[in-house]
């Protein structure tokens, strides 16, 4: 199969199915564009995949590769696309960057084509879309149905005595304390269906993995580490809230880190969109 892109502004009819549409932004600095795919028979009872990609950017290859999956499944993939010449940071959620106010407005704008509903979605990132993925899940966990977070560099622990963006506590001289705007949400994201993944062999600490003192000391020196003391740390925090935890830890076997090994030899387009 090989997807026809299709360019959309804000006002374009609907769309052909079974078809990777580009929707167009809006000429601001704010606002993203992205892919959706639309299979030719939709279930119209799924979730749209919401996908986010790391610093590679890769958002139309993501698109492509969980297309043929989301083609059999009748499922709705939208991948989000944050250009580097506006977006050098978007893994995380501060007060000089706000992909989060850029992602909601990016999904209205999908659901004004009418390609999709997305009040509601299963999100899913990949490397620095994971660090986005469960930051944004901890603001605004009412729009979550599932969270996938795959192969993240590092997160944001679910403790509140360690400052944001490491922890949920407050950063001294913040103007807006993120951290604690997520811990007061963290029952609401500890009762959501939270599945970790990340390669068997991804161990290695290569440029783009951030590293420091109390990195390593908290999370571990590598994403494999990393990925299972996140999953450690949420399980004991749904138990320490009295939450049955919903969060499981899958290593994909033969794969380090590479989205397209991830999808081709792990299998990571089932157990996203299945």
């Amino acid at each position: 199969m090989s997807p026809e892109t299709q360019a959309l502004t804000p006002s374009a009819n609907r769309p052909v199915k079974g078809h990777i549409l580009q929707v167009l932004p809006e000429m601001t600095a704010t606002s993203i564009g992205g892919w959706v795919y639309v299979p030719g028979t939709l279930n119209k009872d799924a979730n749209p995949l919401v996908a986010l990609h790391g610093i590679s950017r890769n958002g139309r290859e993501q698109v492509e590769l969980l297309a043929p999956r989301a083609e059999a499944l009748g499922r709705i993939v939208i991948a989000p696309h944050f250009p580097a010449e506006h977006w050098k940071v978007f893994q995380r959620i501060t007060n000089l960057h706000r992909p989060d106010l850029a992602l909601l407005d990016f999904l209205g704008r999908v659901r004004d084509n009418g390609l999709a509903d997305t009040r509601h979605f299963d999100l899913a990132g990949y490397s620095g879309g994971a660090q986005l993925a469960h930051r944004f899940a901890m603001l605004f966990p009412h729009k979550i149905r599932k969270l996938s977070l795959s192969a993240a560099g590092w997160y944001s622990m679910p403790d509140g005595s360690i400052d944001y963006p490491y922890g949920l506590a407050s950063k001294p001289g913040g103007k807006v304390d993120w951290g604690p705007q997520m811990f007061r949400s963290l029952p609401d994201y500890l009762r959501l269906t939270i599945s970790i993944f990340v390669g068997e062999h991804d161990d290695q600490q290569d440029a783009a993995l951030r590293r420091n003192d109390l990195l390593e000391r908290t999370q571990g020196a590598t994403r494999l580490e990393r990925a299972e003391r996140y999953h450690n740390a949420l399980t004991e925090a749904a138990r320490a809230h009295d939450i049955a935890p919903k969060v499981t830890l899958t290593r994909l076997p033969g794969c380090a880190h590479s989205f397209p090994d991830c999808v081709e030899t792990g299998g990571l387009d089932r157990l996203l969109l299945n």
